[in-house]
């Protein structure tokens, strides 16, 4: 009998079946590494282990409602593996509930130990997750923390062969979203099988989970499908997993179908995929999903659903923004800032930007940065320098760019072509093959107005570099100028205008009209022997 099923079979036949009591457990005994060793060395393992799974199951299932059911289940599983935090938690909320405070105490100080152990091995990222035995015990680390499980699914990461990625909902605020590392219980199932897979390939288990309803598996199983285009076969599997309420099918659900509409012709049909992919994430923004709240807000501000429906972009983007999602925040910012969908206001784009950059989110400080620079106002945080720098010590390129935007300009800091310079060095360096950081580097090397800030020289050397070693860059008219500007500017016209000749070709070629014009002019200024100088940065 299938190990995930053996305790249901058991209890069916005898509900009387009581669990012996473990000796008692303190905090300072409690050592997680060695409870799982043990338990992962029993002979009778796999049946060990689906038990432990069950009453887990139905600990989560019974702790809202029925406290005083739960003195048993957590002794039982806690005979099984005593270093569950299910188990604990089970028996914490039941001797919290009778009012037995010092039992309560130990199983609080305990699930407390278990915990910071586990926490001391990983952050819960996806490359650094946190180890557990079970999936419950995932849940549980959740709800102890006041969040309630909206969605789940098995991973094959680089950190792990089996991750378990869990969304669960606080009270308040954006989702949270932890990675969890079973590699352990991978390992100990392969290895009892009759023909262990090669790899340790996690999938005979996860197949397994999905026959047992695990939603988990169900879900990892349909995103599996949906990355190798079987689209019909995943629908199928992540309708399944979405049922219980796993936000996690529902947006993979809601890009397949998306997927579905953009690839076929028939009118019904595109319609009828369209509906089902608004449907699913309409479900999933409901479970609080800000990656929906942006991802609908897109379609709709790109008319995909409708003109008649664009204004809905908006209040989504704001229910995102206001649960921290930064992407959102950012594209509100943009939005403001040009006046698009909106009326324009500086003001409230520039409190937006900033709001997305206090989560430290780099694409969000570098959206900060650009708008405060470009507004040439001090920046409303002056933590922006501080972000700024740190993601230049970690060689951001962009970062460096923009401190020595910043620093050209004086903007929210006293100005200095030094340290201007400086940074934009540092930027070239960090990224020589970077065509975008080194003609943005040179552009302004080039033809700025500020004094003392040109490096003609340096600016002519890296868009040589450039050139050579990244052939693609020859395709596109803006960097073919920049380079033909650098020459212009260290008095090498014909080669400039040779450069230039090629630039102008590749736009016409291109049908870039939206350049054409200001590359011609550039052609008249080098013919006549001129150089460009104009506020750049």
């Amino acid at each position: 009998m299938h190990y995930f099923r053996f305790l249901l079979f058991t209890m069916a036949l005898c509900p009387w079946l009581t669990w012996a009591s473990p000796p008692p457990t303190t905090a300072a005994q409690l050592d997680s590494a060695s409870a799982a060793a043990a338990f992962l060395a029993r002979a009778d393992f796999l049946e060990a282990h689906s038990r432990l799974m069950d009453l887990e199951s139905q600990v989560l299932q019974l702790v809202a409602d029925e406290p005083l059911k739960l003195g048993a289940l957590g002794e039982a599983i806690l005979a099984i593996y005593p270093a569950s935090q299910t188990g604990h938690y089970a028996l914490k909320t039941f001797y919290g509930h009778v009012e037995a405070t010092e039992t309560y105490n130990r199983h609080t100080e305990n699930l407390l130990e278990i915990q910071n152990q586990m926490l001391s091995q990983g952050n819960g990222s996806q490359t650094s997750p946190y180890p557990i035995m079970t999936i419950y015990d995932g849940q549980t680390y959740a709800l102890s923390r006041g969040e309630t499980t909206v969605g789940a699914m098995y991973q094959r990461t680089e950190a792990t062969n089996l991750g378990y990625l869990l969304a669960a909902q606080p009270s308040k605020g954006a989702l949270t979203y932890y990675s969890f590392n079973l590699a352990e219980l991978l390992d100990r199932y392969n290895a009892a099988q009759e023909e262990p897979p090669e790899g340790n390939n996690p999938w005979r288990l996860i197949r397994e989970a999905a026959t047992d309803m695990d939603s988990a598996a169900q879900t990892a199983i349909g995103a599996y499908l949906a990355r190798i285009e079987q689209y019909k076969q995943a629908i199928g599997w992540l309708r399944v997993g979405a049922r219980p309420g796993n936000i996690l099918a529902n947006t993979i659900l809601a890009r397949v179908y998306h997927t579905q509409s953009s690839g076929t012709q028939d009118a019904s049909e595109k319609a009828q995929f369209k509906d089902l992919a608004l449907d699913n994430h309409m479900q999933a923004i409901a479970l609080g999903s800000t990656e929906s709240m942006y991802t609908l807000a897109n379609l709709y501000l790109g008319d995909y659903y409708g003109e008649e429906n664009r204004g809905a972009g908006i209040p989504l983007l704001q229910q995102a923004g206001e649960l921290g999602h930064a992407e959102s925040l950012i594209y509100l910012g943009h939005l403001f800032s040009i006046g698009k969908e909106v009326e324009q206001d500086i003001t409230q784009a520039g409190l937006y930007f900033e709001q997305a950059a206090k989560q430290e989110n780099p694409d969000a400080i570098l959206n900060y940065g650009r708008f405060v620079f470009t507004s040439r106002e001090p920046p409303a945080n002056q933590h922006l320098f501080e972000w700024l720098d740190r993601l230049a010590r970690k060689k951001n390129p962009e970062a460096m760019i923009i401190l020595g935007n910043l620093y050209a300009r004086g903007v929210g800091v006293t100005s200095s072509t030094r340290k201007a310079v400086s940074w934009y060095k540092k930027a070239a360096r960090q990224a020589p093959d970077d065509a975008d950081i080194i003609n943005e580097v040179a552009w302004t090397l080039t033809v700025s107005d500020v004094d003392g800030l040109k490096r003609v020289k340096f600016a002519r050397r890296i868009m040589d570099k450039l050139m050579k070693n990244v052939p693609d860059a020859a395709g596109r008219p803006e960097y073919l100028d920049t380079w033909a500007a650098a020459y212009a500017a260290n008095g090498q016209n014909d080669k400039a205008i040779e450069l230039q000749q090629q630039a102008i070709e590749v736009a016409k070629e291109q049908a870039r009209d939206d350049v054409l014009d200001i590359l011609e002019l550039h052609m008249d200024q080098f013919k006549s022997g001129e150089t460009i100088t104009e506020p750049a940065p």
